[in-house]
């Protein structure tokens, strides 16, 4: 019974009421020869494949002999404090619990190994310190997303240049679903989605940020969009999208860099210009441009009333929400700047425990 539902929800989840207008079926549109539809079995292929292209990159190639030297050679640190002495009881409790065990438990701990509860508290502390990130690994990570993100920026920038859409966001829905999918707008996907699978894989291995849970979401969501957008032929609307959300992070890999290499005459100026592109593109060109477009004219345009018209416009509010919480976050951070005269990284690349004593307890399985 069981396997008779879920086949049942499989073929409507496929039907092509949900996913296409009105007289078009998966058949037709891959038989059409007037305009090129996006391949489906393409989405589970070539991303795979460059997601592993981009981690062997980044990590034996990047890594080892660009951005570790060049890191060393700016000064940046690339040690952590020393481990403390092996203690069985204590290292079960920092696994579990990290550095807020309950006092019960602690208590119980430090008895077993033979410590005071004050030994115990600075045993884990000791613990969580050592198992830090250093500088260097995450200016090499830093310096990945920077060097990913300029190539992505210029070539969304070469690729759209000469699109009517670009221009005219209209012309995203004219004529719809007839769009036939280019060479050039193909790669530009596929990098992309190539990209954010990468960064998936990466995010269970690589240090804890403390934005990491927000990080993953909007990754996924990310790739969800974009496949979402392949297979339905919203292929315009996903490019604008694209271009829209990757400029931003330039100037702020930049700043970071610059902090974590005692350069904070230069963090200041790119952090400023990372705040007016953030305000200018995920506070204003997308919902303004973009989400107002999906929203209340591409319905208009194309005669959009199916189901996956509300379900791609929930996925882009979602998307919203994120640009939201993030822009709280960035605006704390301006505040604090002129409180203190200090930039902190809220929406950063510091590690999760820096703001609460290490007390995640990822941070350990990182260790190990």
């Amino acid at each position: 019974m069981c396997i008779g539902r879920m086949g049942g929800m499989l073929t409507w989840l496929w039907h092509p009421a949900v996913w296409l207008p009105n007289g078009w079926t998966w058949e037709s549109l891959a038989s059409e020869t007037s305009f090129n539809y996006p391949v489906y079995e393409d989405l589970w292929t070539y991303p795979f494949l460059l997601a592993l292209g981009f981690i062997f990159i980044r990590y034996f190639i990047l890594n080892t002999f660009i951005l570790r030297p060049l890191g060393r050679l700016l000064g940046v640190t690339d040690t952590r404090p020393r481990p403390p002495p092996l203690n069985a009881p204590l290292d079960a409790v920092f696994s579990n619990y990290g550095t807020h065990p309950p006092p019960d438990l602690l208590a119980t701990a430090a008895k077993a190994g033979g410590v005071s509860v004050r030994q115990a508290e600075r045993w884990l502390r000791q613990q969580a310190a050592s198992c830090k990130t250093t500088d260097l690994g995450k200016f090499c990570d830093l310096g990945w997303e920077l060097v990913y993100y300029s190539f992505y920026c210029v070539l969304g920038l070469w690729v759209l240049w000469d699109k009517a859409w670009l221009w005219d966001i209209s012309e995203a829905f004219v004529n719809f679903p007839r769009h036939s999918m280019t060479n050039d707008l193909w790669w530009y996907y596929m990098v992309s989605l190539g990209y954010y699978y990468s960064m998936c894989v990466v995010h269970f291995f690589a240090h804890r940020r403390k934005d990491a849970t927000q990080l993953l979401f909007h990754h996924i969501l990310t790739i969800f969009l974009l496949t979402l957008s392949w297979i339905c032929n919203f292929v315009r609307i996903g490019s604008l999208v694209l271009l829209v959300h990757e400029c931003v992070d330039i100037p702020m890999q930049l700043a970071k860099m610059c902090k974590l290499a005692g350069r904070s005459d230069l963090m200041d100026p790119f952090f400023a210009v990372f705040l007016i592109i953030w305000l200018s593109t995920r506070t204003g060109l997308y919902p303004f441009w973009i989400l107002h477009t999906t929203l209340f004219r591409a319905h208009v345009i194309a005669n959009m009333f199916y189901p996956v018209y509300y379900i791609f416009n929930s996925m882009m509010l979602l998307l919203q929400l994120l640009h939201i919480i993030w822009t709280y976050l960035i605006l704390r951070i301006v505040i604090l700047k002129f409180a203190t005269n200090a930039i902190q990284d809220v929406r950063s690349s510091s590690d999760a425990s820096a703001e609460e004593d290490d007390d995640d307890k990822n941070v350990i399985k990182k260790k190990r």
